[in-house]
């Protein structure tokens, strides 16, 4: 099949164009950035917006696998103009495309949405029936794309398949995962022992995988899917890991407060399962009051860390035959540089 990735520059992108290269697709990419990967054609992407022209990457083209957009919008552009950016870009921008695909002759349309379509945080496990409640202008714009593939791809020749991954972890991500990082590397105490929420999350070579299994499988036709790693973890369980999977660190699975200096070296005296330049610590503070400080202006960062959003990928591991093919603890060792 010949694929039109757009957004191939970005974070998701440049681990798919490798992997449906290997699954012996022909490729193009159309990014704002210049995407020079072997045997991957390149081809500008223009603004994305309402009245895009997508002729020049959607020519020949077999399926189309979207996963520009929208993430951020400038802090000066964080108040009135933020539904508007989104909407523009996430769903009108969407709807444009999907609509171009049909009349150029795709004939299977893949979008990459998000779990936050449907919320940003829930104490239930979300799956494709969960009624969609997005919070966010994020959420409602990628929610409003999807309701607009469904109605341009509607009686014709071109079906859709649509993923709602959560977040996406991996070698070279920026965002709110790569700041989580960041946190564990310096070294800092953290107060998120007593943290027992439950988290999905997806290694990006993994979501890579599912796109690829997507492709032309009529069983994906149709479909809203959310894939993950199928390891829901908690924030404490998260970093611990995240300190096993870095070598620098050395790592005690006990939880300890930083005041208890002498018993933490008792603890981990005689471990030299990783050599170590830094020191993981997680000390207990009351959840209640993390989840309260979580609700305030400026410390939405908090707040994730201590709230629960977990997905069910059974429908697609099911459907498709596809399971992960790296584990959360692999993963991470590859998003280190291990």
């Amino acid at each position: 099949m010949k694929i039109l990735v757009t957004g191939a520059s970005g974070f998701v992108g440049n681990f798919l164009l490798a992997a449906l290269r290997d699954a012996g697709h022909e490729v193009r990419a159309a990014s704002r950035s210049r995407v020079e990967q072997q045997g991957v054609d390149f081809v500008p992407a223009p603004e994305l917006g309402p009245d895009t022209d997508w002729s020049r990457a959607l020519n020949g083209v077999d399926a189309v696998i979207h996963l520009a957009g929208r993430v951020h919008v400038p802090s000066k552009n964080a108040d009135a103009e933020t539904e508007e950016v989104y909407f523009r870009i996430n769903a009108e921008g969407t709807r444009a495309l999907a609509e171009q695909a049909v009349a150029t002759g795709v004939k299977h349309f893949v979008f990459l949405s998000s779990c936050h379509a449907v919320a940003a945080e829930s104490g239930e496990i979300l799956n494709s029936e969960t009624p969609p409640l997005p919070v966010s202008a994020y959420g409602r714009s990628k929610l409003e794309a999807e309701r607009a593939i469904r109605k341009a791809l509607s009686n014709t020749a071109c079906t859709w398949t649509i993923l709602r991954p959560p977040l996406v972890y991996g070698k070279g991500n920026k965002a709110n995962f790569g700041l989580l990082l960041k946190l564990v590397k310096s070294g800092i105490p953290l107060p998120l022992a007593s943290v027992r929420n439950r988290r999905s999350f997806i290694y990006v070579e993994n979501l890579g995988d599912v796109i690829v299994a997507c492709l032309g499988n009529p069983k994906a036709f149709g479909k809203t899917y959310l894939p993950s790693d199928g390891e829901d973890v908690s924030t404490p369980e998260l970093i611990r890991k995240i300190a096993k999977a870095n070598q620098s660190f050395q790592f005690c699975p006990e939880a300890v407060s930083p005041s208890l200096g002498s018993e933490f070296s008792k603890q981990c005296a005689g471990r030299s399962t990783l050599v170590s330049r830094h020191t993981l610590r997680l000390f207990p503070f009351p959840e209640c009051i993390l989840t309260a400080l979580g609700r305030l202006p400026g410390l939405g960062a908090l707040r994730k860390l201590t709230s629960s959003l977990y997905v069910n990928s059974e429908p697609l591991r099911e459907d498709l035959g596809w399971s992960p093919r790296f584990t959360m603890d692999k993963g991470l060792v590859k998003t280190l540089g291990g």
